[in-house]
């Protein structure tokens, strides 16, 4: 008997094979629908690609269509376009005037490459499948342009210049009645340099005409700030100011108070002062017998070139300058206390001890004769000695003296002027301490910035070796490049002027190298016509001095025993020509004499044989 076992159900084992048909016709269908939609993904993918070969379609650049054309197409397209833009011309607007410039001197050109290479890389896969499917929605990119930026700093400083505005800072000033005037503050303007170089860059938009912007550039000091100070200056003379000094008042004149008041302008600001000189002087007046002026430690050499301080002194006195900052502050204050004090000397025998100057380290002497320019040489010394130079300072000899003044003791002195022709003017001869400080220098081994020796020659000089000045220029200029101050003494005598540096020694040594004159030129007699002069009179103006020639010269400077500079230098001098000046011609003389010479002949070494009517000036030597 045969047994059957079903280990599903009866109804389960019936139902199989239509089950298999079942899911086969899903897994068919399946297929189908992946199919149907990969056909469109992959031709929106292919329609989509980039090709890398043409311009989407509906780009445009600078509004000129470029879709559908080659990189190349599309440049040469967009450069025609962007030259003919240029072709327009480049005006800026300024300060009224019109400022044309030439494109092609700036280098002026379409950046067509840039545009394109945006063109091509900025296209999306949407916009290409649109593209490529007729929708041709625009897409625009600009066009810029590039210039040389060196041509274009050249070309554009006139359009600068004529925007430019320096601002003027507010000042006061006194008048001759003695009022305190504000003049106003002015604001300047400057160019928007980075708008000028945008617009350029832009011109397809901005130009051909560009307006300059300009943007305010305010004073340093304000017409507020001067008002400020000019109301402290009126408030102080009009207000009656009492001092007391124990049981002794006083009431300061106004007339004293007016010359006291005065301001202190620097390139940031303004302020009320009071002038402590006048202040000084007029309690000297009063209280004379309780004051005794200080005085200064100062430096000495003795024989053997070493350094010795004489001590400074401690001065009294009343409290000027507490008195004049207390007023500055409260310009209306009516009563103020003074006090006798002690004034301390600029330099204190302290101070003098612990600048370390031991002995001479650099000196020079130069001889001069007689004339006015020894009152100036005198004058400049007394300014300049005792002047302290720290370490790593740079010294000017402009700066050291002041401006050469009447008022400040200098007189007219020959000096050299152009075309190597003396002349009177107020410090001539001041050229001899340039000279003399500026060997003392050479031989200290400092740092020499600025030196220019004379036109011609002055045998009193080294050749070469020597420096003048002016005020304004030529300069004399040198830095201490040592680890120690210098303190600058000068001496003068009847025989001259001796300048000498004291410092530390710190193992310096100098060595001069001096060259032999060559390539000379001859001085020689200079007739100038003269219609001031009497018909036949000769004047002699200059003397022919020293001819010219070349000279070559130099230095070595050590630091214990170790080459540390060398310095070569070469200066051509001029010849010192004489210069005679003549009157007009005499007439003619009847008779058998003839015509009469008109400078009283010049024998054969150039001497002049003066007529012996003529009246000769002769002025004393050069600076």
């Amino acid at each position: 008997m045969r047994v059957y076992r079903f280990e599903e159900p009866i109804e389960s084992s019936l139902d199989s094979k239509p089950r298999r048909r079942r899911g086969r016709l899903l897994w068919v269908v399946g297929t189908i629908v992946v199919v149907l939609l990969a056909i469109p993904t992959g031709a929106a993918l292919y329609l989509g690609r980039d090709t890398g070969s043409n311009i989407p379609a509906g780009t445009e650049i600078d509004g000129v269509p470029v879709g559908g054309l080659t990189v190349p197409e599309a440049l040469a397209v967009v450069r025609t376009h962007g030259n003919e833009l240029i072709a327009r011309g480049l005006i800026f607007v300024a300060g009224g005037n019109r400022f044309q410039i030439d494109p092609a001197e700036i280098k002026l050109r379409p950046n067509a490459a840039a545009a394109g290479a945006t063109a091509q890389a900025d296209s999306s896969f949407v916009e290409r499948l649109r593209g490529r499917l007729g929708d041709t929605t625009t897409r625009s990119i600009p066009l810029t342009y590039l210039f040389n930026a060196n041509a274009y700093r050249r070309a554009t400083l006139p359009v600068r210049q004529a925007v430019s505005i320096a601002p003027q800072s507010a000042s006061v000033t006194i008048s001759e009645s003695g009022a305190f005037v504000v003049t106003p503050a002015v604001n300047g303007q400057l160019p928007v340099i980075s708008d000028m170089r945008a617009a350029v860059r832009n011109i397809g938009n901005t130009g051909p005409e560009i307006p300059v912007a300009v943007r305010v550039v305010l004073p340093r000091i304000s017409t507020a700030v001067a008002n400020e100070a000019a109301t402290s200056a009126r408030t102080f003379v009009a207000t009656r100011h009492i001092v007391s000094l124990k049981y002794d008042s006083r009431v300061i004149p106004r007339a004293v108070a007016k010359r006291a008041a005065g301001f202190t302008q620097t390139e940031k600001t303004v302020r009320f002062t009071i002038g402590q000189g006048v202040l000084r002087g007029y309690f000297t007046r009063i209280y004379g017998k309780s004051e005794r002026p200080a005085r200064n430690a100062t430096f000495v050499t003795n024989a053997a070139g070493k350094a010795r301080i004489i001590a400074g002194r401690n001065g009294r006195g009343v409290d000027v300058e507490t008195l004049a900052r207390t007023w500055e502050q409260n310009p209306e204050l009516k009563i103020v206390p003074i006090t006798v004090g002690v004034r301390e000397p600029a330099l204190t025998t302290e101070e003098a001890q612990n600048l370390g100057v031991k002995q001479i380290v650099g000196q020079f002497f130069t001889p001069y004769n007689g004339g006015a320019r020894i009152t100036n040489i005198k004058r400049a010394a007394e300014i300049l000695d005792q002047f302290i130079l720290p370490a790593q300072a740079t010294f000017s000899l402009n700066d050291a003296l002041g401006e050469r003044t009447l008022q400040r003791g200098f007189v007219e002195a020959p000096m050299i002027g152009e075309n190597n022709i003396l002349k009177d003017s107020v410090g001539g001869g001041v050229s001899q301490v340039a000279t003399t400080t500026f060997n003392a220098a050479f031989f200290s081994g400092l740092k020499l910035i600025a030196h220019t020796p004379h036109s011609f020659w002055i045998p009193r000089y080294p050749m070469g070796r020597e420096a003048t000045v002016s005020w304004g220029d030529p300069q004399l200029i040198f830095k201490n490049d040592w680890d120690a101050p210098i303190v600058i003494l000068t001496h003068t005598n009847d025989e001259g002027l001796t300048v000498q540096f004291l410092s530390d020694p710190l193992g310096r040594k100098v060595v001069a190298v001096e060259g032999e004159p060559y390539s000379y030129k001859k001085a020689k007699m200079i007739r100038k016509r003269d219609p001031t002069l009497a018909p036949g009179q000769v004047k002699l103006h200059q003397r022919k001095g020293t001819d010219g020639f070349h000279i070559k010269y130099g230095r070595r400077v050590y630091k214990d025993d170790k080459l540390i500079s060398q310095e070569n230098w070469h200066w051509r001098y001029a010849p010192e020509n004489g210069i005679i000046y003549i009157g007009p011609k005499l007439p003619t003389q009847a008779g058998g004499g003839g015509a009469s010479t008109d400078d009283g002949g010049t024998d054969t070494t150039g001497n002049v044989t003066p007529d012996p009517t003529a009246t000769s000036t002769v002025p004393a030597s050069g600076t």
